[in-house]
């Protein structure tokens, strides 16, 4: 009976510790916790109420995805509010992850972590109601164009169009979207999946989602520099893809062709 008893308390020493590591393999900022950050709300991928730093009752493709990554690594998903324009500023974040359909590129890349990709996309550009739908990237430079500041379709429209008037920015999506209905813009470049989504909720607002530019961007969550939780988080996207939770999410949430929409060139 003693030797027993020796046994089963050498087995709850060894259980303590794997259970210690199993807690700690998530560098959270909370203990048992997740802390999620959304932006401005996007159709489709997180919508919710907004007060102050918190955010209520979210829904989405982005909200969906980040409770299963949540799900995945044992951990309680905590929303909260970050603006975008304070997204890419080095420092350290309030949050854990940050899902704002970020693309990934090189400049970001100096400031902070992403993960892998959960989502591709192209620009995309809706026009308002008054303005004829250009049929190519000749007549969309006689657009007076805008976009969202801080934004790889506003770097596209400087780098890449040069059109013939000064593009207009904004520094939310809310904004660019009131421009459009104003017809203060004629044509806002941002993400294909964005704008269709927006047209497709609002239809009586705008005109339609006239082309898309091929730029082949990827989305990716935010993080700290350095965080040690992206190649966890990694390993969640992988297996959400492999067994096609992303794919089903993508489609209860967009049931959208962006595939369809033609091609400016």
């Amino acid at each position: 009976m003693k030797r027993l008893f020796s046994v089963v308390l050498l087995a709850a020493l060894v259980a303590v510790p794997a259970a210690t590591a199993k807690r700690s393999a998530a560098p959270t900022l909370e203990p048992g916790k997740l802390i999620v950050a959304f932006g401005d709300p996007a159709v489709g991928f997180a919508s919710g109420t907004v007060r102050g730093s918190t955010v209520t009752n979210p829904r989405g493709y982005e909200v969906d995805l980040a409770s299963a990554i949540a799900k995945g690594l044992g951990l309680t998903p905590v929303w909260m509010y970050s603006s975008w324009n304070a997204l890419f500023l080095p420092g350290t974040k309030k949050f854990d992850i940050s899902f704002q359909e970020a693309t990934i590129t090189a400049q970001r890349k100096r400031t902070v972590t992403f993960s892998s990709s959960y989502l591709n996309a192209n620009q995309g550009v809706l026009i308002s109601k008054q303005t004829t739908a250009p049929k190519s990237i000749a007549d969309l430079k006689k657009l007076q164009t805008c976009a969202q500041t801080n934004t790889t379709g506003l770097d596209w429209i400087n780098s890449k169009l040069h059109p013939s008037k000064r593009p207009l920015t904004y520094p939310t999506t809310t904004a660019a979207f009131q421009a459009v209905q104003l017809n203060q813009c004629q044509a806002l470049i941002l993400d294909v999946p964005i704008v269709a989504l927006q047209a497709k909720a609002d239809p009586g607002k705008y005109g339609p989602v006239a082309g898309q530019i091929d730029t082949h961007e990827q989305y990716g969550a935010v993080m700290q520099k350095g965080s040690k939780l992206a190649p966890l988080v990694d390993a969640q996207i992988k297996k959400l893809t492999a067994n096609g939770t992303i794919g089903k999410l993508q489609k209860k949430w967009f049931n959208l062709n962006f595939a369809s929409i033609p091609t400016l060139k």
